[in-house]
């Protein structure tokens, strides 16, 4: 019950604050041009004016493209990318990667370098990688402006979302940080040691369904781990701003002990937003494929379709801070009232 209370006010919460929603979608938009503009005006470039351009417009052809990449490999914008990035990639070609932590790696990396051996490792940081570090920064300075907005009693203006944003940036920054340092061990350690071992121990199996089962156990095992570390996380971030704490450190412990604490209502609400998360995505990866980019009109219907799809993803993301700040404001005053009566 408590659950379901918790979700109904984060909802209505974010539905309240819809002109956050749409400025964090804006964000996210600009954010992507800085990768998207670039590449398309290179692939415009190797198009205008031949015979392929009409027909890439109705169907991109993975043998060009795949010639196309090869002949660009220079160029940073080029190079990272694939022929999937055309349909669904993202969350279902590419899940490899964002399970092995690529980019967390790659910012990791350099902060150590830059910290311990005092040397810029510009090798660490193509456009994706920066790309993901802005977001990072991006996404920082979101989750203070939302979980404060969400944790007071009244409804914000937009200037008083942009302020508590800022003033929470610091605090939640170094929570960032450590999250990094613990993902970075996560992956380098577990991932990494896993992979390799699965690769030795099934190189001379005959079939190919034991290596496979042995890669979807560690990749359900990494998924639950990155689960339980973002509640352990979130909630951090939740009981900085309630509790008013000063400390990361001790702000992520008190979270991993709040969700320790109260498991089942932390997990039951994460389990059921994140299905609905899984539910949206699975659908939209079916409508995805039945749309048949044939002209401009198509590509522009697509693009919209998509835009959605980005925009019930921050969506969610709202929603998640806003009902996991209700359950712990909730469970809180439940643990207070006890505390008095005894």
């Amino acid at each position: 019950m408590r659950i379901l209370q918790a979700l109904r006010i984060g909802i209505r919460q974010v539905n309240q604050t819809r002109r956050m929603v749409v400025f964090a979608w804006l964000v996210n938009v600009t954010l992507a041009l800085t990768i998207a503009v670039p590449f398309l005006s290179q692939v415009d470039s190797a198009v205008q004016g031949t015979i392929l351009e009409e027909r890439l417009l109705e169907q991109t052809d993975s043998n060009w493209f795949q010639s196309f990449r090869l002949d660009n490999q220079s160029n940073a914008f080029v190079r990272p990318f694939d022929h999937t990035i055309f349909g669904y990639a993202p969350f279902l070609v590419h899940y490899e990667s964002a399970l092995s932590g690529t980019m967390i790696k790659n910012i990791g990396n350099f902060f150590l370098d830059l910290i311990f051996q005092w040397r810029v490792g510009l090798e660490y940081l193509g456009p994706l990688t920066i790309l993901a570090f802005v977001y990072l920064l991006v996404s920082t300075f979101l989750a203070g402006a939302f979980i404060s907005t969400y944790a007071k009693s009244y409804r914000m203006s937009f200037q008083e979302f942009l302020m508590e944003g800022a003033k929470y940036f610091g605090k939640y920054f170094r929570i960032s940080l450590l999250s990094l340092i613990i993902y970075l061990v996560l992956f380098d350690l577990l991932y990494d040691y896993w992979r390799e071992w699965i690769r030795q121990t099934t190189a001379n199996d005959p079939s190919e369904m034991t290596p496979f089962v042995h890669y979807m156990i560690k990749n359900t095992v990494v998924v639950l781990i990155m689960g339980f570390l973002t509640m352990c996380f979130d909630y951090a971030k939740v009981r900085m701003v309630v509790d008013d704490r000063f400390s990361a450190l001790f702000a992520v412990w008190a979270g991993v002990k709040f969700v320790l604490n109260n498991f089942w209502s932390t997990a039951g609400l994460f389990f059921l937003l994140s299905l609905a998360g899984l539910a949206f995505m699975a659908l939209y990866a079916l409508l995805q494929g039945t749309i048949h980019v044939s002209g401009y009109w198509s590509i522009l219907a697509l693009f919209v379709f998509q835009q959605i799809y980005i925009g019930f993803r921050l969506w969610l993301k709202a929603a998640f801070y806003a009902s996991e700040t209700q359950l712990y404001q909730s469970l809180m005053q439940t643990e207070h009232r006890t505390e008095v009566t005894r």
